[in-house]
């Protein structure tokens, strides 16, 4: 028994000995594999460090130069193409952003109604709002608000709305204006040459003032970039591009105000020119008239040429042209009566410029209606008749403003 006993103890001492074996193996190999792994560390550290002074089979000896060589290559390409992409992309929406950051068509429309029709613009989107403005074919306007129907706008001096359905907005207003808007050359400095040719020894058509605007030709030829082609008349001409502004003529909005303004001054024009036109008539009546007498046995009428009697007319209108018909024939029958008088000289003018005698002469005032044609219809009457023979103040030879001894005629008094 003592014998089994100790051949028991004996195993569990050696059972022991095997596990604290075990054990201290188990602690030996964690300890190891810990320093294993600090070695690790360091080693790639110290690898980290000297990557730029050692070469990959430096850095580890079990990968090939040619292995090596092959990833780096294979990560190049990838990291190129990927990078290209990139660039590619980048680009791609650099330029699209560009383009329409730079586009000045971005937020404008362009009308393009018929071409002797304007579009209304209105106070309110509706067709029963106030009209506050009309544009042209081919006029431009910025776009505040767009609509379905109706876009708000604002053009030249005009805010309001336009109908869609007579326009067109953004890339396609910058085709359309392209299109049917015609390009003008403004220029921009005094004394620009207009010549018959792209070149400086050619003839000079004309010298332009700042401001003036010429239209590009339509079919301009391939000229020399410093040579702008401009339609001159029927023909074409060239300016320097160097004094010029090259550009769409754009219209924009016009206010009814300036419309009806426009309307006002168009209607005045109208009737000025029909009132010269019956002056010019009635002046050329009276030569004739006075041609016919001149030739007559009516020894009273005098002699007289186109220039007499416009000059006569310009010193009745100096002196009377704020009178009556009678007030105004008066002044001529006193010039007319010197005339024939043989105390002044024989001749319209030098009895009108004979020293101090008529005002307006020396002053320059006659001189200024003469230049401007002033001289209204009824003083060119007044002196066809004074020439004629006509004399209502009974052979005077003077005459002065206000009272006095004479033949009083309106506001003056002839003697």
């Amino acid at each position: 028994m003592k014998f089994r006993k100790l051949v028991f103890e004996c195993g569990l001492i050696a059972a022991s000995v095997a596990v604290i074996s075990a054990s201290s193996a188990v602690s030996v190999s964690a300890a190891e594999t810990a320093a294993d792994t600090e070695n690790t560390g360091s080693e790639q550290d110290e690898t980290e460090n000297s990557e730029t002074d050692q070469s990959p089979q430096e850095v580890s000896g079990e990968v090939s130069e040619e292995e090596v060589s092959e990833e780096e290559i294979s990560e190049e390409e990838n990291s190129g193409d990927e990078e290209s992409e990139e660039k590619t992309s980048e680009g791609q929406m650099s330029e699209e952003q560009t383009s329409e950051e730079t586009s000045v068509w971005t937020d404008k429309l362009l009308v393009i109604v018929e071409e002797d029709s304007s579009l209304n613009i209105r106070k309110e989107p509706n067709t029963d709002s106030e009209i506050v403005g009309k544009m042209s074919r081919g006029a431009a306007a910025e776009v505040v608000e767009q609509g379905e129907e109706w876009s708000k706008i604002v053009s030249g001096e005009v805010e309001g709305y336009v109908c869609n359905e007579y326009c067109v907005f953004a890339k396609e207003a910058e085709v359309q204006a392209a299109e049917i808007c015609a390009t003008e050359a403004t220029v921009t400095t005094d004394g620009v040459r207009l010549r018959d040719d792209a070149s400086t020894d050619s003839a000079i058509y004309k010298v332009l003032e700042e401001g003036e605007s010429l239209t590009v030709s339509d079919d301009a030829e391939e000229i020399e970039s410093s040579w702008v082609q401009v339609q001159y008349g029927d023909d074409v001409a060239y300016v320097s591009s160097d004094y010029v502004e090259v550009e769409l003529a754009v219209g924009e909005a016009v206010s009814m105000e300036e419309i009806y303004e426009q309307q006002a001054a168009e209607q005045a024009a109208a009737e000025q020119a029909a009132a010269e036109q019956a002056a010019a008539e009635q002046a050329a009546a009276a030569t004739e008239s006075a041609t016919a007498q001149n030739s007559s046995s009516d020894s009273t009428a005098v002699s007289a040429s186109s220039d007499d009697l416009a000059l006569l007319a310009s010193i009745i209108y100096c002196e009377a042209g704020g009178e009556s018909y009678e007030g105004q024939l008066a002044v001529g029958a006193v010039v007319m009566n010197r005339v024939k008088s043989g105390s002044f000289p024989n001749t319209i003018s030098g009895v009108i410029y004979q020293s101090g005698q008529f005002s307006p002469a020396s002053s320059g005032k006659l001189s200024r209606v003469l230049s401007n044609e002033s001289a209204t219809s009824s003083c060119y009457q007044a002196a066809q008749a004074a020439i004629n023979g006509e004399d209502n103040t009974g052979g005077a030879l003077y005459f002065h403003a206000g009272s006095g001894n004479g033949t009083v005629i309106g506001n003056q008094v002839f003697y």
